[in-house]
């Protein structure tokens, strides 16, 4: 494995991810691998059961088809939302950091590490507080390095994880007021708001959040890039859980 990783590492991982994900499907039979044997004359009830077999096994690779179409599809349209945050920070003259895994990640021809700085240097924190921060989806940082704004980006993953990452980094840098921001689709707005509501969310020291929809960034980020001084353009489309939803 680590022999294979490292030959085809341009295309995988480093860390084995990639690796351990293809064995994982395979594994659990969502990668369906081929078996030769010989055997004598198959009998009618043999020849049911291969049937039946053959019939499952394709619908069962339809089945994990239709997973790898939403899987891109939802990878797609997690790279535009970052396109359109990194294009708009710029826009604003701010320096833009996309998360080190993300660097490789294109949308419309558009390599995600061109939006970026190159580096991502903080200093005073610790070098594992600095690596996790790295890999937030999107930061504007301000002439001097301040983090001005961090955008978590949630199209399927779990809203309460992406709460989490931006608090560890607010939490991280008490001295600066940094806006936090959750993107995510219309259809999980609810579930943002019942996730914010948590009165554990609305008490010191968590810091606020606020969220944006993908269809209000995606209608008005060359709006506020052609119009917007500064990252208060944000509150034209940022909204705030202002309702209680069961969890």
């Amino acid at each position: 494995m680590l022999e294979w990783n490292e030959l085809h590492r341009d295309e995988l991982s480093k860390d084995l991810g990639a690796l351990v994900g293809l064995l994982f499907e395979i594994g659990g039979l969502r990668i369906p691998v081929e078996e030769s044997t010989s055997s004598p004359e198959p009998s009618t009830d043999q020849l049911q059961t291969a049937s039946a077999k053959s019939i499952n096994k394709r619908h069962q690779e339809l089945k994990r088809h239709q997973e790898l179409i939403s899987d891109c599809n939802e990878s797609e349209e997690h790279s535009e939302m970052q396109v359109h945050l990194a294009r708009l920070g710029r826009s604003l003259g701010y320096r833009v950091w996309v998360a080190q895994n993300d660097h490789r990640r294109v949308w419309e021809n558009c390599c995600l590490g061109e939006l970026s700085e190159s580096e991502f240097l903080l200093t005073d924190v610790e070098k594992f507080v600095r690596d996790t921060i790295a890999l937030i989806n999107v930061l504007w940082r301000n002439a001097e390095g301040d983090i001005v704004c961090a955008f978590e980006v949630e199209k399927s993953t779990s809203i309460y994880s992406g709460i989490l990452k931006l608090q560890d980094l607010a939490l991280s840098l008490p001295s600066f007021g940094t806006s936090l921001f959750l993107i995510a689709p219309g259809k999980r707005e609810k579930e943002i708001i019942a996730q914010l509501s948590r009165p554990v969310f609305r008490q010191e020291p968590f810091q606020s959040i606020s969220y944006i929809l993908f269809h209000d960034l995606r209608q008005n980020a060359e709006a506020m890039a052609r119009f917007g001084s500064d990252a208060s353009v944000l509150d034209k489309i940022g909204k705030q859980a202002s309702g209680l939803y069961s969890i």
